[in-house]
């Protein structure tokens, strides 16, 4: 076992503008999972073999990373910090009330450029399920069947789950002991599908179009319209991409479709759903769903008048 402590892990930082990124919002609006802020402001993060630890105070973000960063330019990729969020609070704050309201009161929330392989793993998980369930289902079957990586500061951390763990015998377990339910058979089958793929393929997805993406998705077992689109939107850059799920059906029922009388989110209205944000929002109406979403989320926690 590696036993470490983070002060003796060196921290490096850069600037940015607080107005412009928010980690609070970044990581606990439904787009990941595996980050956890520490009593004292810290983010911490497992990406692919990697700890991350990162926090902003003012305009200074510090970071550290154990063993190294996950890639590359890892932060301003993970945290898409070359989308310009200014021009899209210019270009739509004044659309309606709502999107001004969610663009004040989320400000800085950005949408996450996230391992595609790891994505498809976690909104696995998601189907029906609350935020908080699917955090605790994923950091279980991450300790059952993941790769250990440190211990730092007294806190063991693993992987998540490769597709060659997750094999059809231990789907009872992460039904039972992590609490997936029907969702386990989904995962287990789909991890099946993903290592008859060359294992380049999920990472191949990002520089197809969003249509030829979503589509390939989608002859994985398990991943309908909806999983497909958060992969797309939160793993392929794909802004175009919306994740129509009950929130954001009843946004738009609310507010942008009220001639839809359906009571089920059938595919036919899915596809009306996401094509009519695109045509109000171009293509970056992932972005704007995601600050819609994360409002109608948190609209009795936050704001008693939404």
């Amino acid at each position: 076992m590696t036993t470490l402590s983070w002060k003796d892990i060196p921290h490096s930082s850069f600037e940015f503008e607080p107005e412009l990124l928010n980690l609070r919002w970044c990581f606990l609006s439904g787009q990941a999972f595996r980050w956890k802020e520490d009593p004292n402001g810290w983010w911490i993060g497992i990406v692919r073999d990697s700890v991350l630890r990162i926090r902003m105070d003012g305009s200074t973000v510090t970071w550290a990373a154990y063993p190294k960063l996950p890639w590359s330019d890892f932060w301003e990729s993970y945290l898409r910090l070359d989308f310009d969020l200014a021009a899209l609070y210019r270009d739509y704050e004044g659309f309606d009330q709502f999107v001004a309201y969610s663009f004040s009161r989320w400000r800085g929330l950005r949408v996450l450029s996230q391992d595609p392989l790891e994505t498809i793993t976690c909104f696995l998980c998601t189907t029906a399920n609350s935020i908080p369930r699917i955090t605790r289902a994923i950091s279980c079957m991450s300790t059952l069947y993941g790769q250990y990586i440190a211990t730092i500061d007294g806190i063991d951390y693993y992987t998540l789950p490769k597709p060659e763990a997750l094999v059809e015998k231990i789907a009872p377990v992460l039904d039972k002991r992590c609490g997936l339910g029907f969702r386990a058979n989904n995962l287990v089958r789909a991890m099946q599908d993903l290592r008859s793929k060359p294992t380049d393929w999920p990472q191949s997805l990002i520089n197809m179009p969003y249509p030829q993406a979503r589509a390939e998705l989608m002859t994985i077992r398990g991943i309908g319209r909806k999983v497909a689109d958060c992969v797309a939107l939160f793993a392929l850059r794909k802004d175009e991409a919306v994740p129509v799920d009950t929130h954001v059906w009843q946004i738009a029922l609310e507010l942008y479709l009220r001639e839809i009388k359906t009571k089920s989110l059938t595919t036919k209205v899915y596809e009306t759903i996401a094509e009519h944000f695109r045509s109000l929002f171009g293509d970056r109406a992932g972005w704007v769903q995601q600050y819609l979403f994360f409002s109608h989320l948190n609209r009795h926690r936050y704001d008693s008048t939404l």
